[in-house]
């Protein structure tokens, strides 16, 4: 376990909230803390609350989106969607890795934000039905290691498939301004 990936649960623990872990059945493999996700989703609760907005910190299906007789149903399941996972108008995905090097799953990382950027992107363009795609990244050792997923990840941000890429410290910095600047938007 790095410096690093330790500090940032307990960081998170700190503000007095819960961080989960990966697990799997195998002692071997990396059981890495979800310290971004739970900051992620404790700001994201702030915000609505105040707001009077709801949204699902962890959707367990697919966000759809019903407008001018189309239907688009996301390729595969979300971390995070505002209002909730009907016609949500703000959409995440955290892609937090702790441990070694990284590898294939940070090359898939940026694979699976591409693709939803772009299943987004061509549903908007016809139905004119606007939708914020948030990414958050962390786990410092593995980026710093895969430099060449992490320039990929700014691409999509500069090709718009990607409206908001938050990086680490961001997240506590950049995420609740970001979140207040949207949501009259997203209230309608």
């Amino acid at each position: 376990m790095t410096e690093r990936e330790e500090a940032a649960p307990a960081q998170t623990i700190a503000r007095s909230l819960t961080v989960q872990y990966t697990t799997t059945r195998s002692k071997d493999h990396h059981q890495s803390a979800k310290a971004v996700v739970a900051l992620v989703n404790a700001i994201a609760k702030k915000v609505c609350e105040g707001k009077g907005i709801g949204f699902d910190p962890n959707p367990q299906s697919r966000c759809v989106w019903c407008s001018q007789n189309r239907l688009h149903v996301t390729a595969r399941n979300l971390d995070g969607a505002i209002p909730g996972l009907a016609n949500p108008t703000i959409i995440w995905e955290d892609k937090e890795y702790w441990g070694g090097t990284g590898g294939s799953k940070m090359s898939d990382a940026v694979y699976e934000c591409n693709l939803v950027g772009r299943e987004l992107r061509e549903f908007e363009e016809g139905t004119k039905v606007k939708v914020v795609h948030i990414v958050f990244v962390d786990g410092l050792t593995q980026w710093t290691a895969r430099k060449s997923d992490l320039k990929r990840f700014v691409d999509l941000t500069n090709q718009g498939l990607i409206d908001a890429l938050l990086a680490g410290q961001e997240i506590e910095t950049d995420l609740e301004p970001l979140l207040i600047s949207l949501l009259p938007s997203a209230a309608k």
